[in-house]
């Protein structure tokens, strides 16, 4: 193994960790929504459910984008160390 390989071995596997946690952060927004519906189904919509619904769409955005950048960081490191 070369030294380059070892040395991006602790760092990949630290952004790899951190993409799996973000990952299980995606679940609760999309439960949330999951929620809202089933609210809406049985009552109907109502005004605040506009808010409540954009604000999960928020967070979601959040974390899919913090997602992507462990993504970039990955691929990033796998690029340097394939050279």
């Amino acid at each position: 193994m070369s030294d380059q390989h070892s040395k991006a071995t602790p760092e990949l596997q630290r952004h790899i960790g951190k993409l799996f946690e973000q990952g299980l952060k995606v679940s609760n927004p999309l439960a949330q929504l999951h929620q809202i519906r089933e609210k809406i189904n049985a009552r109907g919509f109502q005004n605040f459910d506009k808010d409540d619904i954009m604000g999960e769409l928020g967070q979601l955005q959040r974390i899919l984008g913090e997602l992507h950048g462990e993504m970039l960081r990955i691929d990033s490191l796998l690029n340097k160390g394939g050279k």
